[in-house]
């Protein structure tokens, strides 16, 4: 049953994967939410309106324009739009640097549903609110009023940066039975990097052995 932040903020969605796309339109829209999908990002780009609220959900790995220069494109056009990637590759310093441009969140596949169902929701509410600041400031601009809470995103960019390296590690660890050579090879980090990053987390490979 669709809830009415989901339902008033659309998720526009594309990848160059069309069983991939078909099955994550279908699994969002069974979920509540309205859907838009895209084969082409160039085509997504043409359908942002500034003012109006959506969501871009977006492969990362695509010809032409990928999800990093659609990413740009998107905030160029309009700022408030929240942009979630996801990709087949899961490097540490690509989500980084994601989320550095910009990002709502950053997603590896094979991903939970569940996940991305809720960190959409997360962001239509986010959209929803920062659409109802600009009303706001545009509504006291004469008395130079700024209201409280815009752009709480900013913010909060260093803590889900943490929580997506946390994440990545953790999961890494779970695939290789805690080897660390395995994680380095799928997280593309040095050895020195990892260690400092799993004590900076409390995680110990120990911990993933069987």
């Amino acid at each position: 049953m669709p809830d009415v932040v989901t339902e008033n903020c659309p998720v526009l969605l594309v990848d160059d994967d069309r069983a991939m796309l078909q099955s994550t339109a279908q699994w969002l829209s069974l979920s509540g939410c309205k859907v838009r999908s895209f084969a082409d990002p160039v085509l997504l780009l043409k359908s942002i309106k500034p003012g109006k609220a959506c969501v871009v959900v977006s492969d990362i790995r695509m010809p032409g324009m990928d999800g990093m220069e659609l990413l740009r494109a998107v905030h160029a056009r309009d700022p408030g739009t929240p942009v979630i990637l996801i990709t087949g590759h899961g490097d540490i310093p690509l989500a980084v640097g994601a989320m550095k441009a910009g990002a709502f969140d950053f997603f590896t596949k094979p991903f939970s549903p569940e996940e991305l169902l809720d960190c959409v929701k997360r962001a239509a509410a986010l959209a929803a609110q920062e659409r109802r600041g600009v009303q706001q400031v545009n509504a006291n601009k004469a008395d130079g009023e700024v209201p409280a809470g815009e752009l709480e995103q900013t913010g909060s960019l260093p803590g889900r940066v943490e929580q997506y390296e946390k994440a990545a590690i953790m999961g890494a660890l779970l695939r290789h039975d805690g080897r660390i050579a395995g994680v380095m090879e799928e997280l593309a980090i040095p050895r020195r990097t990892l260690n400092e990053k799993m004590r900076k987390y409390g995680i110990s490979s120990r911990d993933f052995r069987k």
